[in-house]
């Protein structure tokens, strides 16, 4: 074992609880995964099962992680490991007591209440279970002080951990930290325009801007254009064939203003 290796780097509190939070996400796709194999099966068939189900899937997790590596994979993604002591790894005996631990217990918690129902007429099992249930609101207390004094001094984040005497350390020395904002810039940015935008766009009439730009285009297209920018205004007042106020006033091209009947009148 090399000088560097013989040395420890303590792990970051942040990470070392992003670890376990990794860790249950990585168990629950994985159970997805097995609840999609049996979707199209009856339902409920994985009900009864599902403690084991999820002691088994436990187990495989801790195989291919803790029982290979010394490190969850959660651990590994975060690229850290536990160690024993100062630098040594878990030994054989460690790592099946974690198993044992972690997922025994975890089982005997999902199927506590069959086991009480299995034993409630057994009366030595009373005090059994009455004892089971102190001890665990008293290590619910304890998880909660522990996590406490992990966030003061950050050795041991469980209990487990203390038990068995294993700590988080990273692999290699962590090189210092240049914090960027740039990115956090960029998206306050465009995240402050983008509100403005919808504050804004419900003030603005785009029909009416539409039919605004659609009349000009048309307008600068109409040969009848031309000759409106030269019509008089008293060819708007009066109509060249009755001569009166154009009533629903029409135009065929040429400067003269006409109502529309009639033009449908001379036309008929």
């Amino acid at each position: 074992m090399n000088a560097l290796s013989r040395l420890f780097f303590p792990c970051l509190f942040a990470i070392a609880l992003d670890s376990h939070q990794l860790d249950d996400e990585i168990h629950h796709l994985v159970k997805a995964q097995v609840n999609n194999v049996f979707q199209f099966f009856q339902p409920g068939v994985l009900s009864f099962i599902e403690p084991e189900l999820n002691a088994a899937l436990r187990f495989i997790l801790w195989k291919f992680s803790v029982s290979h590596s010394s490190t969850t994979f959660g651990q590994r993604y975060s690229i850290f490991s536990t160690v024993s002591g100062r630098w040594s790894v878990l030994t054989v005996r460690q790592r099946w007591l974690y198993a044992v631990l972690v997922i025994g217990c975890r089982w005997f918690q999902d199927r506590a209440y069959d086991l009480s129902r299995l034993t409630e007429n057994v009366q030595a099992f009373d005090v059994v279970w009455v004892a089971i249930e102190w001890l665990e609101r008293i290590l619910k207390i304890a998880i909660c002080i522990f996590l406490l004094v992990f966030l003061r001094q950050g050795t041991f984040q469980t209990i487990l951990e203390r038990a068995l005497g294993i700590r988080a350390r990273f692999e290699n020395p962590q090189a210092m930290r240049q914090v960027s904002f740039e990115f956090m810039t960029r998206e306050l940015l465009w995240h402050g325009f983008a509100e403005f935008l919808f504050f804004l766009l419900p003030f603005v009439n785009f029909q009416r801007l539409k039919n605004n730009i659609r009349r000009r285009i048309l307008i600068g297209q109409s040969p009848a254009a031309k000759g409106d920018a030269k019509r008089a205004q008293y060819l708007y007042e009066e109509c060249a064939i009755c001569g009166e106020w154009p009533t629903n006033p029409q135009e065929i091209g040429c400067q003269h203003i006409f109502c529309f009947y009639c033009i449908q009148v001379c036309s008929s």
